[in-house]
């Protein structure tokens, strides 16, 4: 015998959308959700390098991309909730940096200057004296030049951690889901999902559905069969180095081309001790090769890059992370969040930790456009169901 559970939103998903979405809803009076199949952050976002972008990474080649255009007036957004002032309180979340830095190794900078020559560069990039350098670069060997970018960089799994803790008696951890578990009527709405949880089932009915899980999304886009929508994978093979140093770097190293060549967030572990998170064209060109070759590869470009610094007793590990999207024509990342409604439901992918606000915005819209009204919930049957821990950060576990 199922125990039928309803409400207005269940969200499927718990990284930086769902729980963005599913703290606006409850502020706005739904009975909203959100159903996690491992562990909160665990995806994309607890594998990502917390910064709050705001386009310049998409305007390297000197020009104002739509995907710079599309993050323009995101940090603006978080800074707010940073403050305790915005949409979601965000002011117990620690700031790792306040700004990101921009550096080239050996450059001149009378080329580099032509480099940033475009005025929607200039109005966001400070060049820096030597003595306001991040101490990394204040090395007498170091002969390039560093600018700042006013981004944000934040410890994406106490931000997580947050955002819980704000909704913790509306977020419930099931097995995952298989596409016979989600019931469609003859016109491709779903009317019910089977849910469980150990020896636990319940069905569950929802005016909307809202699927936020990343690669998880794809379960609900092939149950409803659709033409309209497709997924897919771009790979990354991240770097984390464990530091026997004291080093602390928020940067992206000009490689005079659409995408950094490395860029560096650094992450401090429980014991203490300090691990560089390393993306860029490392991770992206790293995806065809293995972990070994893969390390060998980060330590040649650290010891070009930092010749003075000793990596010779650091520890490195990597990882592999499948960012999950929309289909593209052309394979590449799309120009902005995403969202599709199909019948009652709704696939959403933000792209970027950044436009995790604006990814709400869209699905606030479009929830409104169908003129949803809140209803009185029946929630009984999930008052003994687990509820989701929060995933241990990757530089953790090695």
């Amino acid at each position: 015998m199922h125990t039928t559970v309803s409400i207005d939103i269940a969200i499927f998903g718990g990284g930086i959308a769902g729980l963005w979405l599913l703290n606006r809803l409850r502020q706005t009076g739904f009975s909203a959700m959100l159903f996690e199949f491992n562990t909160l952050g665990g995806g994309q976002t607890g594998h990502s390098q917390g910064i709050i972008h705001g386009g310049m990474k998409y305007a390297l080649t000197g020009k104002l991309t739509q995907d710079a255009e599309a993050m323009a007036a995101m940090p603006m957004r978080w800074q707010q909730s940073l403050a305790g002032l915005g949409e979601c309180d965000l002011s117990r979340v620690p700031i790792l940096s306040n700004k990101q830095y921009m550096w080239s190794p050996r450059a001149s900078k009378a080329k580099l200057m032509q480099f940033l020559a475009n005025s929607t560069l200039q109005a966001h990039v400070e060049p820096l004296t030597k003595e306001s350098y991040p101490s990394v670069f204040q090395h007498p060997d170091f002969k390039g030049h560093v600018f700042a970018i006013n981004e944000t960089v934040l410890d994406v799994p106490v931000l997580i951690r947050e955002l819980a803790n704000a909704n913790q008696n509306t977020l419930f951890k099931i097995e995952d889901l298989s596409e016979k578990d989600i019931e469609l009527n003859e016109i491709g709405h779903i009317t019910s999902m089977t849910l469980h949880a150990g020896c636990q089932k319940i069905n569950l009915s929802a005016q909307r559905y809202i699927f936020t899980a990343g690669t998880g999304n794809e379960i609900a886009i092939n149950r409803l069969n659709t033409k309209a929508l497709a997924m897919q994978r771009r790979p990354l093979h991240m770097v984390m180095v464990k530091l026997p140093f004291h080093a602390p770097l928020y940067a992206h190293c000009l490689n005079f081309s659409a995408r950094p060549r490395l860029t560096v967030t650094t992450h401090y572990r429980q014991d203490g001790s300090m691990v560089w998170y390393l993306g860029g064209l490392l991770a992206e060109e790293g995806v065809q090769r293995n972990k070994t070759n893969q390390i060998a590869a980060t330590k040649q470009e650290l010891n070009l890059l930092f010749p003075w610094l000793d990596f010779s007793t650091a520890r490195f590990e990597t990882i592999r992370i499948d960012r999950a999207e929309p289909l593209q024509a052309d394979g590449l990342k799309p120009i902005t969040c995403f969202t599709k409604t199909i019948g009652n439901t709704i696939i959403a992918w933000p792209t970027k930790l950044a436009l995790a606000p604006k990814l709400t915005d869209d699905i606030m819209q479009q929830l409104q456009l169908t003129h949803l009204t809140p209803c009185q919930p029946h929630k009984e049957a999930l008052a003994a169901w687990p509820h989701p821990s929060c995933a241990i950060p990757p530089w953790e576990i090695f």
